[in-house]
Formats: structure tokens, C-alpha cells, sequence
């Protein structure tokens, strides 16, 4: 095993696994990813998934008005990048009818 991480490399590493994790990588994956890429213990791997999994739980705990919120934030920004290309005008349409739909507007 190499040297001891610091603290940047450890954050580094936790939101790595937190990348896998969400793509659904198993331990296992997650471990072999980690002994090949950063040279760690099966223990220290666990340790960054289990901060990972906490990281998780914390954006998990996200009330309905926040995450609405964000939401339509991101609907918005699809709704005026598709908006500014004349190909992409469908686009624009359905980001623009999803944040209606989100916000419970009738679009009837």
C-alpha cells in the first residue's frame, strides 16, 4: 500500500465512490476500482463507501420545496439552450410543459 492520503485525496476518493455507487456499482466493482486506481486496502475502500453512502443519505434528505425548486431550475436551463438552437424547439416545448407540470399549471 502507498502513502498515507491526505484529506483532499480522501474527498477526492469519497465522491469518486459516490459516482459509482450511483451508477450502481456493486463492493466488489468498487473495490477492485480502488485497489487498481488509488492502491487501498479492501478496509480503507469500505471506509470511502461508507462515507459515500452517507453523502447520499444526506442529498436524499432533500425536502419537496427544494428539490422542485431545483428542478424547475434545471427545466429552465434545458428550456433556453434547446430554446437557442431552432432544431431543438421540442425540446424547449417539453422542458417548458414539464415545469408547468411540476408546478401544477393547467396547460389545457
Amino acid at each position: 500500500m502507498g502513502h498515507k492520503s491526505t484529506n483532499a485525496e480522501i474527498e477526492q476518493r469519497v465522491k469518486a465512490v459516490y459516482g459509482l455507487l450511483v451508477k450502481s456499482y456493486s463492493r466488489f466493482q468498487i473495490l477492485q476500482y480502488a485497489s487498481e486506481q488509488w492502491d487501498v486496502s479492501e478496509r480503507t475502500a469500505d471506509i470511502y463507501i461508507q462515507r459515500a453512502r452517507q453523502l447520499i443519505q444526506q442529498d436524499s434528505e432533500i425536502e419537496r420545496p427544494q428539490w422542485l425548486a431545483a428542478a424547475i431550475a434545471r427545466l429552465v436551463e434545458y428550456e433556453k439552450r434547446a430554446g437557442s438552437d431552432d432544431r431543438q424547439l421540442l425540446t424547449a416545448i417539453k422542458a417548458l410543459e414539464t415545469q408547468a407540470k411540476l408546478l401544477r399549471f393547467d396547460m389545457s
